[in-house]
């Protein structure tokens, strides 16, 4: 069952992010084009802004998230209870606390995009305030944990999908109708409160029991307690990684101006995309190797976690390799020549980056989803120290490359060798072997994203078609060549097994790389 699920967790999360690049392709132009260069990148500062908003909640999805899949791991079904009426309440909470500090922050938002007119600036600051009333439904977040929890991220990916649609299609609405970033703001809002209401109509369908004990039932002060304890170093977790992540158009918007925003947004919006795709593969799996936690089952823990490491770079380097190569196309046929390109160094950077994330990503997501997530808030603030102090120094000196290249060095500096010797520390899981299941594809991928690069200087794809073939055949030869050489004989035949099991659920259960 759990690999059913995880591999149904992930090709969803495939089909969301397919989707959400094929219909971006379609209506990035056009809102760039409809808004302006400069309303444009303001938006996108306005996205970062909110992107920090988040942190009010004070790491409550970290304490929530492995206590929900510990309690329904373990068969605790009063545990679960107490434990979604204690985050529904304090997410209530969280949702007012949000919107009080939203509006202080009205009049100073757009100093984080200099350059641009009053009429922007006005524009900014109303948007912002209007598009607050997207965090009222922050109450009904933990039902989104739950589902998580349970292993059926797939239904959020297919409901993630509609509310993508949804939100773009009323953002070109918006735009062509001039109604600025307001518009922007009220179709992010208008997502979010059709995200969180069809989602708990479902909840509610399937057990309006348990919705109702939410409101009826007075949660313990031990769930509190035990909530908080693991929401506080949560919480520094969270910052650390907005201040780090997060914070490449706030930099770029406040020291190089508004339009260069806009010119990194779409110079690596393709590595941005697979960004999220690879951290689809933790998405899909956390819970599930929680769940191996919760049992016991340390030793399956362990071999999977070097499994899935070994797999992300596998992913990582066919998807990202062509990306690499034929970016430049790619921006030529997205936008033409009302755009300048940010450079082939941004594409390159942001690829690496994207691996970087993905695997760091799943190492962090074992000690917040078995509550040892204490552990890595040191090399959390440490990281996102050198991610901020280069990024700001690198910004002045090399241009929209910089916050790029400062995300490199912390990665390099800091995570890159603490969180497996913590990950040895705390699981037995050997950092010999997570490196070199990490390493053998990265450094293969990155010969081979040289070489592709290299032809694609040379030769021109025949429009869209030719572009998709390209790059589609150059990433299958990469996967081709990698099931030969990565995988051994018996690793290629688990694998399918695997496959077979997920097509046929009521045969014969395979084993699972997180079961």
């Amino acid at each position: 069952m759990r690999t059913r699920r995880s591999l149904l967790n992930f090709a969803t999360m495939v089909f969301y992010t397919g989707t959400t690049m094929v219909v971006g392709l379609f209506a990035s132009p056009w809102l760039e084009h409809w808004l302006g260069k400069e309303a444009f990148g303001a938006y996108r500062v306005l996205l970062s802004g909110y992107a920090y908003l988040t942190l009010l909640e004070f790491g409550l999805g970290g304490g929530l998230s492995p206590m929900l899949a510990r309690a329904l791991g373990q068969g605790d079904d009063a545990g679960m209870r107490q434990t979604l009426a204690a985050g529904t309440r304090a997410y209530f909470r969280v949702a007012l606390l949000t919107i009080a500090v939203g509006l202080l922050l009205v009049p100073v938002i757009p100093w984080f995009a200099t350059g641009v007119g009053s009429s922007t600036a006005f524009d900014l600051r109303r948007g912002w305030a209007l598009g607050l009333v997207g965090y009222v439904v922050l109450g009904l977040l933990p039902f989104r944990m739950l589902v998580e929890a349970r292993q059926e991220g797939y239904r959020l990916n297919l409901l993630l999908t509609a509310q993508s649609l949804l939100v773009t299609t009323t953002a070109l609405l918006a735009a062509r109708a001039a109604w600025g970033i307001t518009g922007q703001a009220l179709a992010m809002a208008l997502g979010a409160w059709a995200f969180s209401l069809v989602l708990t109509a479902g909840e509610w369908r399937r057990a309006p029991g348990l919705v109702r004990s939410l409101w009826s039932s007075r949660p313990t002060s031990e769930t509190r307690q035990a909530l908080w304890a693991l929401s506080i170093p949560t919480l520094v977790i969270t910052l650390c990684g907005r201040v780090s992540l997060m914070s490449d158009d706030l930099i770029v918007g406040g020291v190089l101006g508004a339009e260069l925003v806009t010119t990194l947004f779409f110079t690596q919006r393709l590595a941005a995309l697979a960004q999220t795709l690879l951290q689809g593969i933790g998405s899909a799996t956390w819970a599930a190797l929680a769940e191996l936690h919760a049992r016991g089952e340390h030793e399956i823990f362990r071999r999977r976690l070097v499994e899935l490491t070994g797999l992300v770079s596998v992913i990582a380097a066919t998807g990202l390799a062509p990306v690499v190569a034929y970016n430049r196309h790619f921006f030529a046929l997205w936008v033409g020549r009302s755009l300048a390109y940010g450079g082939d160094a941004v594409i390159a950077i942001a690829a690496l980056n994207a691996l970087l994330f993905a695997q760091t990503t799943l190492w962090s997501w074992c000690f917040g989803a078995t509550g040892h997530v204490r552990r890595i808030v040191g090399q959390s603030v440490a990281w996102a120290a050198v991610n901020l102090l280069v990024s700001l120094v690198l910004t002045r000196f090399v241009g929209i490359v910089g916050p790029l290249l400062g995300t490199t060095v912390s990665y390099a500096a800091i995570s890159l060798w603490y969180l497996p010797r913590a990950l040895q520390r705390t699981f037995g899981v050997s950092a010999a072997e997570l490196a070199k299941a990490a390493a053998r594809p990265a450094v293969w991928g990155a010969l081979y994203a040289l070489a592709l690069w290299w032809l694609a200087q040379r030769h021109h794809p025949y429009g869209w078609l030719g572009l998709a073939v390209e790059m589609s055949l150059a990433a299958l030869v990469f996967l081709a060549v990698s099931a030969r050489w990565f995988l051994t004989a018996e690793e290629r035949t688990l694998w399918l097994a695997r496959l077979r099991g997920f097509r046929s659920p009521a045969g014969v259960k395979p084993a699972s790389p997180v079961s």
